[in-house]
């Protein structure tokens, strides 16, 4: 059913309106995304703009040890608006994560060894966690949440 989804889309330029309340479906499917709580629109944009809204990404970097030495390595590096050092953890805040990961592992490369490094991105049920307050459960056939699924126009 997707892949006739994304046809349409893609071959006949259609607009196609999907109401959905897994979000994952959303972000791979759509090119914006509405978000509807209490029968009102409150947020509208593309999966990337509504993810950026609720924050930036995270690298972070398991360092054995010289926390505060990788703390200099990586807090000028483009993308980077934030780092934090928590024992020997490095949480590093950045506007682009994918295209910043690189870099922080090199400068950390030359500092202290790296145990292991994450990213951590918004999804969209961090958005819709933020804005209404509720997160997005599959229905099921005997009971009704209250929560309204969220709007997708692709």
């Amino acid at each position: 059913m997707w892949e006739e989804v994304r046809r349409l889309n893609d071959e006949l330029h259609m607009t196609i309106f999907l109401t959905t309340q897994y979000l994952e479906e959303a972000d791979e499917l759509a090119h914006r995304v509405g978000i509807i709580d209490d029968g009102r629109i409150v947020a509208e944009g593309t999966p990337t703009e509504l993810k950026h809204s609720v924050g930036n990404d995270v690298i972070v970097a398991d360092v054995d040890g010289r926390g505060e030495a990788s703390r200099r390595a990586v807090e000028g590096l483009p993308g980077v608006t934030r780092v934090e050092v928590r024992r020997e953890e490095l949480i590093v805040t950045a506007t682009d994560g994918p295209a910043t990961i690189g870099a922080v592992a090199i400068a950390l490369n030359g500092v202290a060894p790296v145990r292991h490094l994450t990213l951590r991105t918004p999804t969209l049920d961090d958005v819709f966690l933020e804005l209404t307050g509720n997160r997005i459960q599959p229905a099921s056939d005997d009971t009704d949440d209250g929560i309204e699924p969220a709007e997708v126009a692709s």
